[in-house]
């Protein structure tokens, strides 16, 4: 695994909605940020990172820079 972890920094305030990058799970307070061949992915767990190149880069091709 080649990511870290990377907390937001969001005032009481802000309604912004983060979704993993790979499963579409909502991601609260931290994101497991990792590079994925076309750009930085934002995923909710390392098992995440281990599952987009296990499954979706043989199945589906890198996703260039997430769904954002």
């Amino acid at each position: 695994m080649s990511g870290n972890w990377q907390p937001f920094e969001r005032s009481w305030h802000d309604t912004e909605v983060v979704n993993c990058d790979v499963c579409g799970r909502l991601i609260p307070t931290r994101a497991w940020v990792f590079d994925g061949g076309e750009g930085q992915l934002r995923a909710c767990s390392p098992e995440c990172e281990e599952l987009y190149f296990s499954y979706v880069v043989p199945r589906h091709g890198e996703t260039p820079g997430g769904r954002r």
